[in-house]
């Protein structure tokens, strides 16, 4: 009897730990492995229990995709979209994180949540990403400027036929509101260890739909594209408010924002006008 009662033991602290601090579950409460090159999407669990949202951001959320062995955090989201919810109980909250690393988190197992706050995640590779000249992936925020090394899965992207569009539509697929700017060349001792991966992206609209791209290229790592994403200082937006795409050789009209509010002409002159046009890149 008393091997029966240690092994049961056994069994109870072994599932206790193998299940993972967090896990990812589907609608039916089933575990969703992980891989680190694949991005699956889920009710984030701690030890069995729901997550409360108080707090957490995309730090939280890549400091927990990589505690569960994904390369980083893709997307998350909040609320009560499966029936299980319901059956569980909350058991973390005010996840607050100082970088993409578990052990820079702080977080209390009290809470104040219902289970609309629960915390829903999407781990993997992102498909585009911003880093630093040592490789280190820069958290996206819409309302900050961010600039690094464009990768697309880990590979840097060649500038061939890459313009405005291709940018914006890169930046607001990883969650900043627009690009700001552009570049290209070799500036990062990283790229060299790096394969290209992508080339020849040429996009119709800011959107990532409208875009046509190929895996294949003909390039150097002189034409790797560095991105400088965010919301920029100046725009020019039309009667519908939508952002007129800045083209050097062209001429456009419109309403003049400032970080998305307008500017008063007190004091403007021709002055103003080309210092500020000449800041959103026309000649």
């Amino acid at each position: 009897d008393d091997c029966v009662i240690s092994d049961f033991i056994f069994f109870l602290i072994f599932s206790y730990y193998f299940s993972g601090m967090f896990q990812l579950v589907d609608n039916t409460g089933a575990h969703i492995t992980t891989r680190g090159v694949t991005q699956h999407q889920g009710l984030l669990l701690y030890y069995e229990q729901t997550v409360c949202d108080d707090y957490f951001n995309m730090n939280s959320a890549h400091a927990i995709c990589r505690e569960m062995g994904y390369l980083g955090a893709v997307s998350w989201n909040n609320g009560l979209t499966y029936d299980i919810q319901n059956d569980l109980n909350i058991g973390l909250d005010d996840v607050v994180c100082s970088s993409d690393s578990w052990d820079s988190c702080t977080s209390t197992t009290s809470h104040n949540c219902g289970h609309g706050e629960d915390v829903h995640l999407t781990c993997g590779e992102a498909m585009f990403l911003l880093v630093d000249s040592t490789g280190a992936h820069i958290t996206t925020k819409a309302v900050e400027q961010h600039q690094g090394l464009l990768l697309y899965y880990r590979q840097t992207v060649c500038d061939d036929s890459f313009n405005m569009n291709s940018a914006h539509a890169i930046c607001r697929e990883m969650g900043y509101l627009e690009a700001v700017s552009w570049t290209h060349g070799l500036t990062y001792d990283i790229q060299n260890d790096l394969n290209i991966g992508l080339d020849d992206v040429v996009c119709s609209s800011d959107s990532w739909d409208s875009c046509t791209s190929t895996t294949s290229h003909n390039c150097g790592h002189g034409e790797d594209v560095h991105l400088t994403c965010g919301e920029a200082m100046f725009l020019l937006v039309d009667s519908t408010g939508a952002h007129i795409t800045t083209k050097a050789v062209e001429q456009h009209q419109g309403l003049l924002l400032y970080y998305r509010q307008t500017v008063c002409d007190d004091s403007f002159n021709m002055n103003s006008a080309h210092a500020i046009c000449r800041e959103m890149g026309y000649l």
